[in-house]
């Protein structure tokens, strides 16, 4: 019996030990009502916010959990966002945040023992999609001989390309139609300080048969460039050319279609 008293005495002692452990719950942010821990679901604790202040941006309210209630601040770089305590909501305390200036700081949020958690903040000018060269190859259609391509490929050696390691910078009108027509910048080959201005928009175009499609135009230059665009789920893009109206006459058979296509890496920024 000494024993058993003993066992339910230790067991006591292992719940009170627990419930305190869960009353101190290591510190988190996060969005909505209440914080969302359960495993394998989506859940709504945030570390990392990103603005750009090209767009309308409403200050951001995350809560606080966890810790013993007892919070302060600290903002590394002020002058790139505001972090201020507002009011409580289903018995949370709230920080609101609101950005200020383009660059990068971080916000912890500690309580009254020094258990923190960190805010990660970055502030953009603008939202930006980054097309960087990796590769290009010619096409000719079926029937034609491949070794044409050589000869087309010095005789368009000197047509402006972007190198590899170049790319564009494609800056969207509108974002809910983000590929659809915007600003284009142009770094030839990566290096430069200063773009080649131009736009990129999408329009229809008609094939002999009278089927309608739509390609990609840039316009820099003076010049008008039609692309077809191929963007897969892994980060990649093809931007596909027709150059047979650029190669010499008499290089290519009756007939004969070059496409020139180029590899990209395509990511938001």
């Amino acid at each position: 019996m000494k024993k058993l008293y003993s066992f339910f005495a230790f067991m006591v002692v292992l719940f009170i030990a627990s419930g305190c452990q869960d009353d101190y719950r290591s510190m988190a942010l996060f969005e909505g009502v209440e914080p969302i821990y359960q495993i394998g679901t989506c859940n709504n604790l945030v570390s990392n916010l990103s603005y750009y202040l090209s767009e309308t941006n409403e200050d951001t309210v995350l809560g606080i959990d966890g810790g013993d209630g007892s919070y302060n601040v600290i903002n590394e770089h002020e002058s790139v966002a505001s972090v201020t305590f507002t009011d409580d909501v289903n018995g949370y305390q709230r920080i609101k945040i609101h950005p200020l200036a383009e660059g990068e700081t971080i916000v912890k949020v500690m309580d009254g023992s020094g258990e923190e958690t960190q805010l990660r903040i970055t502030v953009k000018g603008r939202r930006q999609y980054t097309l960087t060269k990796m590769g290009f190859e010619y096409g000719i259609s079926s029937g034609a001989p491949t070794e044409l391509l050589g000869d087309v490929s010095k005789e368009l050696a000197e047509r402006p390309w972007v190198k590899d390691g170049g790319y564009y910078v494609l800056v969207p009108e509108d974002f809910s139609n983000s590929m659809w027509k915007g600003i284009l910048e142009i770094y030839p080959t990566g290096k430069e300080e200063e773009p080649l201005m131009g736009i990129y928009e999408t329009v229809p175009v008609e094939d002999e048969s009278g089927d309608t499609y739509a390609l990609w135009q840039f316009t820099y230059n003076g010049e008008k460039r039609l692309f077809t665009r191929t963007v897969s789920g892994n980060g990649k893009c093809v931007l596909a050319e027709n150059v047979t109206p650029f190669c010499p006459f008499g290089l290519l058979p009756e007939g004969a279609l070059v496409v020139y296509r180029e590899m990209f890496l395509l990511r938001m920024e």
